[in-house]
C-alpha cells in the first residue's frame, strides 16, 4: 500500500491528497464498483454536501488527473484515481475488520473511526495491522480476549506501573491509577 501522492500540474511538486479529496476518490471508487459510474447527485448524498461542493471538488480532482468528469455526465476514476481508491478501500477494510472483529465495536463506530484513521496512518502500520487482523481472526482468543484481559488485568497494570516508573519523573502509582480508571 502506498500513500495517495499526486504530482501537481502547477508546480510539479508531489503532494499528499487531503483527507477530504481522498474521501471523494473513495466514494467514486465504491460507486463505480457498485453502479459502473458515479453521479454528482450520489456523491453529494453520500458525502452529505451540496451538489455545488461536489462540482467544485470534481473540478479539482480532474485537474489532478484523478477523475474523468464533465458537467452533467457520469464520473469515472482515471487509472491513478482507481489505484488510490483501491488503496483507500483496503485501508478502510483493515481498520473496519480490526474494530469489528478484534475490538468488537458496533458497525457504525467501526466505520466512522476506520474512515478517520485510513487517512493518517502510514503504509507500514497499515501493513502490520493487516497482518495482525488476519492472524487474530484465525485465533480463538479473538472472540474471548476481553475475558482474558479481565482475568489478567491486575498483572497487566503492574507491568504498566513498572513501565511508568522506568520513564523517570512520572508518579508511577498515580499513572497506574489513571490507567485503571480509563481501561476498567
Amino acid at each position: 500500500m502506498t500513500e495517495a501522492l499526486i504530482t501537481s500540474e502547477r508546480d510539479g511538486q508531489e503532494k499528499k491528497l487531503s483527507p477530504v479529496l481522498e474521501n471523494y476518490v473513495e466514494i467514486i471508487f465504491k460507486e463505480e464498483a457498485r453502479e459502473g459510474a458515479a453521479r454528482a447527485k450520489s456523491i453529494a448524498e453520500i458525502a452529505g454536501v451540496s451538489r455545488c461542493t461536489v462540482t467544485s471538488t470534481l473540478k479539482t480532482l480532474k485537474s489532478l488527473g484523478l477523475v474523468e468528469y464533465e458537467p452533467y455526465s457520469f464520473i469515472h476514476l482515471t487509472e491513478e484515481g482507481r489505484r488510490i481508491g483501491r488503496d483507500l478501500m483496503h485501508r478502510h477494510a483493515i481498520f473496519r475488520e480490526f474494530f469489528l472483529h478484534v475490538l468488537h465495536l458496533d458497525e457504525a463506530q467501526a466505520d466512522t473511526v476506520a474512515c478517520e484513521m485510513e487517512h493518517v496512518t502510514p503504509p507500514e502500520v497499515i501493513r502490520r495491522l493487516g497482518q495482525f487482523v488476519l492472524f487474530m481472526r484465525s485465533q480463538e482468543i479473538c472472540d474471548t480476549w476481553q475475558e482474558a484481559y479481565e482475568a489478567q488485568k491486575s498483572q497487566l497494570l503492574k507491568k504498566m506501573e513498572q513501565a511508568w516508573s522506568d520513564m523517570g519523573r512520572l508518579d508511577a502509582k498515580e499513572e497506574t491509577r489513571e490507567l485503571n480508571r480509563k481501561y476498567r
